[in-house]
C-alpha cells in the first residue's frame, strides 16, 4: 500500500521533555504503564485527524539516569506551525491535553516546546529552548530517526556546556552530515536531548550526534522503531506493550490529507 508523505516545516514540531509525577508512591513502572496503555495510544488515535503528522515518543532508561534528565521525551510534528493551537478547538485535543497532569510533574515539564532556528542562538544556547538545525520541510514519520539523551558531563559547568553545544550545533548547521535532512537539539543546564532524521537508520545517521554525545554522559542512544498502533479507540486492546520493550518509537499514524478540526454544520 502506498504511504503518502507529508513533509512539514522545521518549526512545526513540539519538543516534549517530561518528568514523571512526584506524587507519593508513583513509581516509574506505573508511569510507564500509563503511557503505554492510555497516554501514547490516545495521542496516536485522537490527534492525526486534527493535524498531527508524526509522533515519536521515547522512554528514558532509569538506570544511572541523573534526576535532572527527563524521564520521557517526544516529538510531535503538526501540519503547520499554527495547527497545534488550532487543534484545541476539537474536543479530542482537549481530552488528550488534560491527561498530562495525571502522570507528569507539570512544574518541571511545562517547558518551551516550539523550536527556534539555531541561527538565532548567538554564542550560547538558551537553556530549555529547542532549536532546529536544518530548514527543509521533512516527513519525520517516514525514513530513519536517531535519538540521544544525556546528562551534562560533570567536568563541564552549565555555561560551558551550553556554549560548547552551541558551537557543535552551528557547525552542524553550516555543514550537515551526509544523509541528514532534519535535526533538533535542546539543552537544559544539566542535560541535552537531540534527534536527527534521514532516509534510513544506520551508522551514518547515528554518527551525526557523536560530537554532542561527547559533551554528555549518555543515558539513551537509539534508533526509533516504526510501530503500528493496530487498534481503534473502542477495541478490546491492552495498549502499546511495545512501548516498554523499545526506548524509541516512531508511530505510524493514519494521516488524513486535510487534517484539521471540522466546523459543525448548522442544525
Amino acid at each position: 500500500m502506498r504511504v503518502h508523505t507529508y513533509p512539514v516545516a522545521a518549526n512545526s514540531v513540539y519538543v516534549w521533555r517530561g518528568f514523571k509525577s512526584t506524587k507519593q508512591n508513583y513509581t516509574y513502572q506505573a508511569f510507564e504503564q500509563f503511557l503505554a496503555t492510555v497516554f501514547v495510544p490516545a495521542c496516536a488515535l485522537l490527534q492525526p485527524r486534527i493535524g498531527l503528522r508524526a509522533y515519536l515518543p521515547s522512554m528514558v532508561p532509569q538506570a544511572n539516569k541523573p534526576p535532572e534528565v527527563p524521564d520521557q521525551t517526544a516529538l510531535m510534528f503538526w501540519a503547520t506551525p499554527l495547527a497545534h493551537d488550532d487543534a484545541k478547538k476539537a474536543l479530542a485535543e482537549r481530552i488528550y491535553t488534560n491527561l498530562h497532569g495525571d502522570v507528569y510533574d507539570m512544574d518541571r515539564s511545562k517547558l518551551q516546546e516550539v523550536p527556534k532556528s539555531i541561527d538565532s542562538a548567538g554564542g550560547t544556547l538558551e537553556a530549555e529552548q529547542p532549536y532546529y538545525l536544518c530548514d527543509r520541510p521533512t516527513d519525520w514519520m517516514l525514513g530513519g530517526v536517531h535519538h540521544l539523551v544525556g546528562g551534562r558531563r560533570p567536568d563541564l559547568e552549565a555555561n560551558d556546556f551550553l556554549t560548547r553545544t552551541a558551537t557543535w550545533a552551528r557547525a552542524f548547521r553550516e555543514r550537515p552530515p551526509t544523509g541528514v535532512d532534519g535535526a533538533l537539539v535542546c539543552c537544559g543546564n544539566d542535560y541535552a536531548v537531540a534527534w536527527v532524521h534521514g532516509s534510513r537508520n544506520g551508522r551514518r545517521l547515528r554518527s551525526a550526534l557523536d560530537g554532542l554525545a561527547e559533551l554528555t554522559m549518555t543515558v539513551l542512544r537509539d534508533d526509533a522503531r516504526r510501530l503500528q498502533v493496530g487498534a481503534e479507540l473502542w477495541d478490546d486492546w491492552p495498549g502499546l506493550i511495545d512501548l516498554t520493550k523499545h526506548a524509541c518509537i516512531n508511530i505510524q499514524l493514519h494521516r488524513a490529507r486535510n487534517a484539521k478540526p471540522q466546523k459543525r454544520r448548522a442544525q
